[in-house]
């Protein structure tokens, strides 16, 4: 019998929402959807687009447990997924960016979130913003607008000989292990993608932490993270001539979403998405670290609203 010790439990208030997509091979997607909760959305939803919500490397759906009922109150359906690889979606062989773009699209395609009538907005979180950049322009008929938060391809990017090292057939492999056995040290090192961790609720402290020791000790999950780590290190290396072309090609409004005190990509390191799309919108959430949505999801979720309602 699987142990359930490090099982993904899903976040209390999104957990009647949860479903999986089969994509074959026995291959699944784990996606949460505002709709299937049976919620009564106001009279704003027959308007307003779907919502798609992709998380960052090495996140999973419940990244996004406080925007999705702020955007199902003001009555978009959400739906948050695992990517493929990540979370509770199985993936075999090997995950990628383009991957994870096809497994977004499929999600469009049968859950019925978009069509070319009535296409949805995509939001994406660090590398969940070059996963919605590729998702738009494999089906750029069901993408309405993109959501860049924290991410997107290319980036201004300062790297350094550690944050590689980590990418390494070895060395990051050998560094995962051992927080398998370190658990405070799996804890700590979220504390870095944040503006300021200890002004998070404990609820999520509490569920953050759990989250992380049990994403250590997945080995499936430890794959997909470096097979897709190693996926945008290249595509950022390329992201000029491939993302970059995508990006200033798409047809839909872009808004660009930053943390004020985000410590791995400062505002700043957004000036090359603005450059190849000066019309994209471009806002700050102050106070924000890496992951604006969830220690601010009041103020981020004004934004994507507000944006929303200008396309």
């Amino acid at each position: 019998m699987k142990s359930t010790l490090y099982e993904m439990k899903p976040w209390p208030a999104l957990a009647d929402s949860a479903q999986t997509l089969s994509l074959g091979k026995a291959d699944t997607l784990f996606y949460y959807d505002s709709q299937a909760k049976g919620d009564s959305p106001n009279k704003t939803a027959s308007t307003a687009p779907a919502i798609i919500l992709v998380h960052g490397l090495g996140d999973e759906a419940d990244s996004w447990r406080h925007l999705v009922p702020l955007l199902t109150e003001a009555g978009c359906r959400s739906l948050a997924v695992d990517l493929p690889g990540f979370g509770r979606s199985a993936a075999h062989g090997r995950v990628n960016l383009k991957r994870h773009a096809e497994a977004v699209c499929r999600l469009l395609e049968e859950t019925g979130a978009a069509s070319a009538a009535r296409p949805a907005v995509l939001v994406g979180n660090s590398m969940g913003g070059a996963v919605v950049q590729d998702a738009a322009a494999k089906r750029p008929d069901l993408v309405k607008a993109l959501v860049l938060i924290d991410g997107g391809l290319p980036l201004k990017m300062q790297a350094d000989l550690g944050s590689l090292s980590g990418a390494l057939p070895i060395l990051g492999p050998k560094w995962y292990r051992a927080l398998q056995k370190d658990h405070e040290g799996a804890y700590r090192s979220l504390f870095g993608y944040y503006g300021d961790f200890e002004k998070l609720a404990q609820a999520d402290r509490d569920f953050l932490r759990e989250r992380v020791i049990a994403r250590v000790h997945s080995g499936p999950q430890a794959k997909a993270y470096f097979s897709s780590y190693r996926s945008m290190i290249w595509a950022n290396v390329t992201g000029e001539s491939t993302f970059g072309r995508s990006l200033k090609a798409f047809s839909g409004k872009v808004l660009i979403l930053w943390g004020e005190r985000d410590p791995l990509f400062p505002p700043a390191a957004a000036a090359p998405l603005r450059d190849l799309r000066p019309d994209a919108a471009f806002r700050v959430i102050p106070g924000a670290g890496h992951l604006p949505h969830q220690e601010k999801p009041e103020d981020t979720a004004a934004a994507i609203l507000q944006f929303i309602r200008g396309v």
